[in-house]
């Protein structure tokens, strides 16, 4: 079974992220709102396994269903839905932050990949499209490094995405 469907990401950098440090055959499910992640998990996914990742920075209607599996650390944690084989991760506070926080945990420049360092430099590029699709490759170059780090909270992603590849219904228990 292909389960990359059942992993479903809310935004167009969260989707780059995923394709980059943890490549699918074909595809992975795209939303466009954290909400569209858990709606298509209820209607969809009702007696399936599936896995989201959404930002932490947005009202999230009804998550009132999921509970806390495993807190990495204040930027990334991972829920599970009551009786179900739904896995949300919440990259905190977004997926901008997430970047910044990973980089100078490990003295990363994102100058050196083209890229700003700032807040507001990175939403420019990464709520846009066309400019993201213009700096996908120096992002692709960027998550690579993170991935490649033990340190980084992308390591741990990964490690979470493998898991539930490999074991969607049993990922709750290889968590830790």
């Amino acid at each position: 079974m292909n389960l990359e469907q059942h992993i479903l990401t809310e935004c167009f950098v969260d989707t780059l992220l995923l394709r980059t440090i943890a490549p699918p055959t074909k595809r992975y499910n795209h939303q466009k709102s954290c909400n569209n992640v858990l709606k298509k998990m209820r209607e969809e996914f009702l007696d399936k396994a599936a896995f989201g990742i959404i930002d932490d920075d947005k009202k999230v209607t009804s998550f009132d269903d999921f509970s806390l599996l495993k807190k990495h650390n204040e930027q990334l944690s991972i829920y599970q839905r009551e009786n179900k084989p739904h896995y949300i991760v919440k990259i905190s506070k977004a997926m901008e932050d997430f970047i910044l926080k990973n980089a100078e945990k490990c003295n990363i420049d994102l100058a050196d990949y083209g890229l700003p360092s700032d807040l507001e430099g990175l939403k420019m590029i990464t709520k846009h499209i066309n400019s993201l699709k213009e700096a996908e490759i120096k992002f692709k170059k960027l998550f690579i490094a993170f991935k490649q780090n033990e340190e980084t909270d992308f390591y741990k992603l990964v490690h979470w995405i493998k898991l539930f590849k490999v074991n969607p219904y049993g990922i709750k228990n290889e968590l830790w």
